[in-house]
């Protein structure tokens, strides 16, 4: 299986993690607790209080999924002589728990198993703590897309590769954490927009668990590996033949987005009669611009990252 695709799929379910029902609509809660400050706080000048033990939060249910990748890339190793058996099985489970994740046909699937902290930690180490203890949690919504990362590590049979693949997961579960914390204001006005939405997130991720689970029984990850490969070879002979076209292509791709991100801040600006506090949006707009203007000018060269990233098979 190729290392980029399953690291992308890892990444992906993470953030879906992130967004899932069980998660999204305690976020306050969760960054109230780690923080040891009430919610109103949060808006206001604790966050860099916040940010640093959201840090060891995420650090520490990294730790425990991170151990859980090894466990079971380690596993995978008893089974190279029924590879097919062993991807057929777990495919299957797969599909079945994303079938499960839209239709909600096993009730019995609908518990919760992890541990309920009633006060505060105190210290950075009740924080690392509190996301072990998190870690360490076995919700209906993050089981079934974790379990189906657990399945693409242990199908590795490489204990660094399944270490890896966790710990791009944990990225993609962590960020948003992460990120939550330090724009926490933004965050609640995008969660309340959200709510309307959790119905679509919950027959996504279980069509984002079927396909897994597809991928995983057919072995057609392969597949994937080859066309990655051949994908990389068109960008550097596109490059060796147009290195212009390609530079001024990867210039388009970073600029358009700030364009319009640059248009959009201006018209909140005309409607509010100033400039509108938006850091999030501010800072993705410098981040486009900049990629812009490195691109143009010779000094990034993404053909190059996105060559390594296609023909890269992990460790």
């Amino acid at each position: 299986m190729s290392a980029n695709i399953n690291a992308a799929i890892a990444f992906a379910a993470g953030i879906l993690s992130f967004l899932s029902p069980c998660i999204l609509p305690l976020i306050p809660s969760y960054l109230s607790l780690i923080g040891g400050v009430s919610v109103q706080e949060l808006g206001e000048r604790q966050r860099s209080k916040v940010f640093l033990r959201t840090l060891l939060f995420v650090l520490g249910f990294s730790v425990v999924f991170i151990a859980l990748g090894v466990l079971f890339s380690g596993t995978g190793g008893f089974f190279t002589g029924a590879t097919q058996i062993v991807n057929i099985v777990a495919g299957s489970l797969v599909i079945l728990l994303g079938l499960n994740f839209i239709f909600n046909f096993w009730k019995f699937l609908n518990f919760e198993k992890r541990l309920h902290i009633s006060s505060s930690p105190t210290g950075w180490l009740g924080a690392l703590l509190l996301g072990m203890a998190f870690g360490a949690g076995w919700t209906p919504c993050v089981g079934p897309i974790l379990a189906s990362i657990l399945f693409l590590a242990g199908s590795s049979a490489r204990i660094l590769q399944g270490t890896l693949l966790l710990a791009v997961y944990s990225l993609g579960l962590g960020l948003p954490f992460i990120l939550a914390g330090l724009f926490f204001s933004q965050f609640l006005g995008a969660r309340e927009r959200m709510k309307r939405h959790f119905d679509s997130l919950r027959i996504a991720s279980g069509a984002f668990l079927v396909f897994i689970g597809l991928l995983i029984a057919l072995g057609r990850l392969q597949r994937f590996n080859i066309f990655l490969f051949r994908l990389a070879g068109w960008l550097e002979n596109w490059k060796a033949a147009h290195p212009w076209q390609v530079r001024l292509s990867f210039t388009l791709v970073f600029l358009i987005p700030a364009i319009l991100l640059g248009i959009s801040y201006v018209k909140r600006a005309r409607s509010a009669g100033r400039l509108p506090l938006l850091p999030g949006r501010a800072v993705l707009l410098l981040l486009f611009l900049a990629l812009a203007v490195v691109t143009a000018s010779g000094v990034l060269d993404p053909t190059g990252f996105f060559t390594f990233w296609f023909t890269y098979q992990g460790i």
